[in-house]
């Protein structure tokens, strides 16, 4: 059975604020259909990991008020202001410990999933230089007990959680993006086929599971121009529900299957871990940015980065970024 490859996004809308993409990576030893646990949309990703893994991971509709097991899924359900990080920080740092990574602090995090660039953190001062120890709230005794869980879970059913890779772009790189490309969704699509690239170069065979990308329902033109080399083949496109293709390396006969789909994160349990990753690390680096402001005016309300809030932070800062020489180039995005 090919690899199970899960992308999604965080951070595409607001105005503050990095874009994440991340992809996760699953070996899984049964074939799609062996068990009757096929993910949602005949066999497209696979088995259903949440029904294989349910000893120790449960979705956020499947868990019980007392329930201890690690909760994977949407990261807009996980996720609030008043909920707090502790939901995906046990969900990313349990998953990230089946990979032998020691992760204590924010850049552990980033060089483990290949997205730490110091030469492009230097631009930001609220990035640059600065420690982020981790877990930031949850409790390192229980996430290792949840680890410990995960991991026997895992092994009992032959699956591997092979990889966790992101790709993380602040305003200023991703404005420039942008201005090259034309509009953030061809952006969106680019660093998307990065990271399927990526994954391909390291795993003979793959299939790989996306989020929509708005509203956006054809995407076969664009995968034969990201994909050199290849033949293209759509295999099915249902309106606003999924888009599949099939794509082949005329060169070595290698053959990958990419679907795109609506909820995607709520159907298929790749994709859900990695908007919790993308959230994770979102929120990470809105933490250290609206701790450097804060530390200069105390009383600042903080700002998740969505554009009316966005406006409201930037109108509470402006004396103070003008005093300190701070360019919008690496505050605001342009889109």
């Amino acid at each position: 059975m090919p690899v199970i490859v899960g992308i999604d996004e965080a951070g595409y809308g607001p105005t503050l604020g990095p874009l994440v993409i991340t992809a996760t990576a699953f070996d899984v030893a049964v074939s799609p259909q062996s068990d009757g646990t096929a993910g949602q949309g005949n066999d497209i990703g696979g088995p259903d990991l949440w029904h294989m893994l349910k000893e120790a991971v449960a979705s956020p509709r499947g868990r019980a008020r007392n329930d201890n097991r690690i909760v994977i899924g949407d990261s807009k359900k996980l996720y609030s202001t008043q909920k707090g990080l502790h939901r995906l920080e046990e969900g990313v740092l349990s998953f990230q410990m089946c990979l032998d990574e020691k992760i204590s602090d924010i850049r552990d995090l980033l060089i483990s999933l290949n997205c730490y660039d110091e030469g492009l953190l230097r631009v930001y001062p609220w990035y640059y230089n600065k420690r982020l120890g981790l877990p930031s709230t949850a409790n390192t005794a229980n996430i290792t007990q949840k680890y410990g869980k995960l991991k026997g879970i895992l092994s009992f059913n032959e699956i591997k959680y092979l990889a966790a890779r992101s790709t993380v772009m602040s305003p200023y790189e991703f404005n420039k993006e942008v201005a090259r490309l034309g509009n953030k969704s061809l952006l969106l699509f680019k660093n998307c086929v990065n990271l399927i690239i990526d994954m391909w170069r390291k795993y003979p065979e793959i299939e790989v599971v996306c989020g929509k990308h708005g509203g956006r329902d054809k995407y076969g033109p664009m995968l034969s121009g990201a994909f050199r080399g290849t033949k293209v083949k759509t295999l099915s496109e249902d309106g606003k529900f999924s888009s599949q293709y099939e794509v082949m390396d005329e060169s070595s006969g290698r053959r990958m299957r990419i679907s795109f789909l609506q909820s995607a994160e709520d159907a298929h349990l790749p994709v859900a871990l990695a908007s919790m990753y993308c959230k994770y690390i979102r929120e990470l680096y809105l933490k250290l940015f609206n701790g450097f402001w804060q530390e200069r005016l105390p009383g600042l309300k903080p700002t998740a980065g969505y554009p009316e809030d966005a406006q409201r932070f930037l109108k509470d800062i402006n004396g103070l970024k003008t005093r300190l020489g701070i360019s919008d180039e690496i505050l605001v995005r342009d889109r």
